[in-house]
């Protein structure tokens, strides 16, 4: 009777554990992978290049102060 009681509790506390330790590998890695790459630098077309997501943008002509 007791034995019924306690192999299914054990069975999954152990499951419990092995799960929190798995995820948090998993969180870990994930995180150092995201760290390696440098971040993307953003330059305006007015500073050597178009945005990097969304490219280059059409805008008004300037205006010329009138003389």
């Amino acid at each position: 009777m007791l034995m019924k009681r306690i192999l299914p509790l054990a069975l999954s506390s152990l499951a419990g554990y092995a799960l929190w330790q798995w995820q948090a590998r998993r969180t870990e890695h994930r995180l150092k992978s995201v760290h390696a790459n440098p971040e993307e630098v953003t330059t305006w077309e007015g500073e050597g290049g178009a945005l990097h997501r969304t490219g280059p943008h059409m805008g008004p002509e300037p205006a010329k102060p009138a003389a």
